[in-house]
C-alpha cells in the first residue's frame, strides 16, 4: 500500500518542519528570525528587532510586501534565484516562518503598505490575511510568538549587529552560472528573454538588445537548454567576471583586537553543458581573546544555520570543524568571527546550511594572519581571564542593574549602570569596558532581547526649541517620557548637527517664519531623539516633516541615514525625514574651504546614498557648516526650506472657532470683573480686612521664624513659603471674609 502527500504539506506539522527548515526545533525559532531580519536588511539595509508583549517583531522602510506570501502551499517564488551577495530569501524563508506559527499554535502579524494584517492559517495551506485596520507605521512591520515555544533571536541580533560596511552594489554576473543553473533561471522567469538579460551586469541597453537579438519577445521560458547556453556564451564573451573586492564587507569594527581579510574564487562545473560557474568570494576574520575556543560563522554577514566548532586541538593549536572545513592554525584559545561575502555558496539542507570546504584554503590563511596581528594582545591578557567583555558583562549585567537601582527602588541612568559593570570588566580583563560599545551592542543587545531596562533612563544629549513659545526643551529620556507636543504650534523640526547655530536662527526668527521647532542631539542621533520622534509622531493631527543638515564629512552623511534607519517606522507616528545636507559636491560647487582629513588608518564609514567619487573624497576631505558666513547659511538653509515647505500652521475651521470663543470669554471675564471689584471697592476693602487680621493675630504671631523652623524639622520636605500659606488659611478659617 502506497501513501502520497504533497509537498507543501511538510511545513504544517513540527516534526516535518525542521526537515524543510534544516535546524533541530531548539533553534526553529533563531531561523525564524534570522529569515525575517535577513529579507528586511536585504531590502532596506537596516531595520529594528525586538520584544513587544511577547512578540518578536521586525520593522523595516522596505516598499512592503504581499500577505499571501504567508501561505505554505504555493509556488517557490522568489527573485533570489539571481545571485547576489545577499542574505535572505522570499522563497522558502517564508513558508518556513510560516509553518513554524501554524505548527506551534502561534500568532502572525504583518503590517505593510498601510494596512495591518492577521494571518490565518488554512488546512489547504494559504494564508488568509484578515484586515484589521490602516496601519500607520512606513514600510513593514511583522510580529509573531511561536505558541508555547520560546523565542531565541540571537541569530536575527548578530545578523543586526553586522549589517553595516559595505554592500555590492552591482547586479548579477554571467559567470556566477553553470549551464544548468542558467537554463533553470530562464525556466523560472515569467517575462522575455531581453528582460531577463537585462538583470546582468554589463549587459543593459544596446548591448543587451544586441545579445537578446534572435529573441526580441520570446518568453524566457520558450528557450531550449542549447539556445540559454549559447547566450550565457555570449554574455561572458561581454563582460568581465566581478573582482572579489566589490561583493561588500563588514570592515573593521573596534570591539575585535585583530582584523584580516582575503579573497578568492572557486569553482563549479557543469555535468551536462559547457559553461562552469567561477565565484568570487571574501573573507573577513576577527580575533578576540578568550578563556576557550570560540567561533561564529557569518555568510554575507548573518549567521549560517550549520554547526562550525573551534577546538583545542593540541597545545597553542586550534582545530576548526564543520560544514565542510577541516583545518587547524596555531594559536592560543579565541573567539573568532568569520564573515564570507560571496553570491553563491554550495548548500546541503533545505536550511541553507553550507559547504564552506570550497573556501577553505582562503579561510585558513585568513585566521591564522588575524590571530598572528592579534598575538601581542593575547600573550599580555592575565592567564586566566580571557573572556571577551561582552561575556563578562553578559555574566554580571543582571547584578549592575540591581546595584544601580538599589534592587529595582530608584531610577538610574545607563552611565551609572556602566559604572556599576566596569569593576567587574577590569577585574577579569585588565582592560577598560570601551562606553560607546557597552551602551551600542552591550546594553543595545541585551534590550533587543529583553525589552528596555526598567527604571533606566539616558542623560540628557541636546535640545528642542518650541518656536512662538521661546522654549528651551532638555531632551533625555525621562523628558521625553513627559514630553506632550503642543498641539498647532509646528508642523516641522530641523534637527542641527551642532546647537551652535540655535541663536542665528532664533534671532532672524527662522523657527517662528517656517512654524519648525529646533532639535539637537550634541553630534549624533541618540536613543533620546529617536523616541522624541515617536513622540512627535504618535498622536499629530498632520505629518510632521523632519528635516536634517549636517557636516559635508564622512560622519555628518551617517546622521541622515541613521535617523532614517534607527527610527524605523512603529505604530501610529506620522514623520517624514528628510536630508537638506550639506553635501560635500555642493559645499565644493560653493566654494567653502575645504579642510583636510586626518588619516586614521581605517576608512571612514559614509552613508549608503553617497556616490562613489564622493565616498573617496570624504576620506581625505571635509567642510563644516561654520564655513558658510551667516547671511550665506541662512540663505542656503531658506533655499533648501522652502522647497518642503507645506505652509503655516492653521487649525481646522472648528478649532479656530473654539480658540476665538475662549479668548473672547476670557476678555469679557476680565472686564467684568474689573467692573464688579471697581463698583464694590475692591481694594479698599482688601486693604481694611488685611488690617483687621494682622491686629487680631499680631500678639500670637511673636517668634514666627522659629515656628517655621520647626515645622522643617518635623517635614524637611517642605519649604518655608509652604508653612506660610497654612498659616494663612488658618488665620483666613478663624475669620472669614
Amino acid at each position: 500500500m502506497l501513501f502520497e502527500r504533497e509537498d507543501w504539506k511538510l511545513f504544517r506539522n513540527m516534526e516535518t518542519l525542521t526537515q524543510k527548515a534544516g535546524v533541530s526545533k531548539s533553534k526553529l525559532s533563531m531561523l525564524v528570525c534570522k529569515e525575517l531580519a535577513d529579507n528586511a536588511l536585504d531590502v532596506c539595509g537596516h531595520c529594528e528587532i525586538g520584544f513587544e508583549d511577547g512578540f518578536f517583531y521586525v520593522r523595516d522602510q522596505g516598499p512592503g510586501l504581499d500577505p499571501a506570501l504567508f501561505s505554505i502551499n504555493r509556488p517557490l517564488r522568489s527573485s533570489k534565484y539571481l545571485r547576489l551577495p545577499t542574505r535572505g530569501a522570499l522563497g522558502n524563508g517564508l513558508r518556513v516562518v510560516a509553518g513554524a506559527v501554524a505548527a506551534s499554535g502561534g500568532e502572525l502579524y504583518v503590517s505593510t503598505r498601510g494596512r495591518r494584517y492577521r494571518i490565518h492559517f488554512q488546512p489547504d495551506g494559504t494564508a488568509r490575511p484578515e484586515s484589521l485596520g490602516d496601519a500607520q507605521e512606513m514600510g513593514t512591520m511583522i510580529s509573531f510568538q511561536l505558541g508555547r515555544l520560546p523565542i531565541n533571536s540571537s541569530w536575527a541580533q548578530t545578523a543586526v549587529r553586522y549589517a553595516g560596511g559595505e554592500s555590492y552594489r552591482g547586479k548579477t554576473s554571467p559567470w556566477w552560472y553553470t549551464s544548468e543553473n542558467f537554463f533553470e533561471l530562464f525556466q523560472a522567469f515569467g517575462g522575455t528573454v531581453r528582460e531577463l538579460i537585462q538583470q546582468f551586469d554589463g549587459c543593459t541597453g544596446g548591448k543587451g538588445g544586441k545579445i537578446a537579438a534572435l529573441y526580441p519577445k520570446t518568453p524566457a521560458g520558450d528557450l531550449t537548454f542549447a539556445e540559454t547556453e549559447g547566450l550565457l556564451g555570449e554574455m561572458r564573451t561581454a563582460v568581465k567576471n566581478v573582482r572579489p573586492a566589490r561583493l561588500g564587507r563588514i570592515g573593521e569594527r573596534e570591539e575585535w583586537s585583530s582584523y584580516s581579510k582575503g579573497e578568492g574564487v572557486f569553482y563549479v562545473e557543469s555535468t551536462k553543458g559547457e559553461h562552469r560557474a567561477e565565484i568570487p568570494f571574501a573573507v573577513e576574520v576577527y580575533t578576540e581573546a578568550s578563556s576557550s575556543p570560540d567561533i561564529t560563522v557569518l555568510l554575507n554577514k548573518s549567521p549560517i544555520t550549520g554547526e562550525v566548532s573551534l577546538y583545542d586541538r593540541e597545545k597553542h593549536e586550534l582545530g576548526l570543524l564543520g560544514c565542510g572545513l577541516y583545518l587547524s592554525f596555531r594559536s592560543k584559545p579565541v573567539r573568532l568571527l568569520v564573515n564570507i561575502m560571496t553570491p553563491y555558496m554550495p548548500l546541503v539542507t533545505d536550511g541553507k546550511e553550507p559547504d564552506l570546504s570550497v573556501v577553505e584554503d582562503v579561510i585558513e590563511e585568513t585566521a591564522a594572519r588575524a590571530v598572528r596581528r592579534a598575538g601581542k594582545v593575547l600573550t599580555e591578557l592575565p592567564a586566566g581571564k580571557k573572556r571577551s567583555h561582552k561575556e563578562i558583562v553578559a555574566d554580571c549585567l543582571e547584578q549592575a542593574i540591581a546595584k544601580a537601582s538599589g534592587n529595582g527602588e530608584y531610577r538610574f541612568s545607563l552611565r551609572q549602570l556602566y559604572y556599576a559593570v566596569r569593576p567587574y570588566v577590569i577585574r577579569e580583563s585588565g582592560r577598560e569596558p570601551d562606553y560607546n560599545y557597552f551602551c551600542r551592542d552591550l546594553v543595545g543587545g541585551y534590550e533587543a532581547r529583553h525589552g528596555d531596562i526598567p527604571l533606566m533612563y539616558r542623560d540628557e544629549r541636546g535640545t528642542l526649541y518650541h518656536p512662538h513659545r521661546g522654549e528651551d526643551i532638555p531632551i533625555g529620556t525621562i523628558a521625553v517620557e513627559n514630553y506632550r507636543k503642543p498641539l498647532w504650534t509646528f508642523n516641522k523640526v530641523l534637527y542641527i548637527e551642532k546647537e551652535g547655530f540655535f541663536n542665528v536662527l532664533k534671532e532672524r526668527k527662522i523657527p517662528e517664519k517656517y512654524d519648525m521647532a529646533l532639535l539637537t542631539s550634541k553630534g549624533y542621533a541618540s536613543r533620546a531623539v529617536r523616541d522624541l520622534l515617536d513622540a512627535l509622531g504618535e498622536h499629530a493631527e498632520e505629518e510632521i516633516i523632519f528635516f536634517c543638515i549636517h557636516d559635508a564629512d564622512a560622519y555628518g552623511t551617517t546622521i541622515y541615514e541613521t535617523l532614517q534607519n534607527e527610527t524605523g517606522a512603529r505604530p501610529g507616528r506620522k514623520v517624514k525625514i528628510i536630508n537638506l545636507g550639506l553635501e560635500p559636491e555642493e559645499a565644493v560647487a560653493m566654494e567653502l574651504e575645504i579642510e583636510k582629513v586626518e588619516k586614521s588608518g581605517r576608512r571612514r564609514g559614509v552613508a549608503s546614498y553617497i556616490e562613489s567619487q564622493w565616498e573617496g573624497w570624504l576620506q581625505r576631505n571635509r567642510v563644516e557648516l561654520n564655513a558658510m558666513s551667516t547671511p550665506q547659511f541662512l540663505a542656503w538653509l531658506e533655499e533648501k526650506l522652502q522647497r518642503y515647505d507645506k505652509g503655516k500652521v492653521i487649525p481646522p475651521e472648528s478649532v479656530l472657532r473654539e480658540n476665538l470663543e475662549q479668548s473672547l470669554e476670557a476678555g469679557i471675564s476680565r472686564a467684568i470683573a474689573q467692573e464688579i471689584l471697581e463698583q464694590h471697592n475692591h481694594t479698599g476693602r482688601v486693604a481694611e480686612a488685611v488690617r483687621q487680621v494682622k491686629a487680631d493675630w499680631e500678639e500670637r504671631l511673636t517668634g514666627l521664624e522659629e515656628r517655621v523652623r520647626e515645622e522643617l524639622r518635623q517635614e524637611p520636605v517642605s519649604h518655608w513659603q509652604d508653612i506660610v500659606e497654612d498659616l494663612s488659611e488658618t488665620m483666613l478659617k478663624i475669620r472669614p471674609f
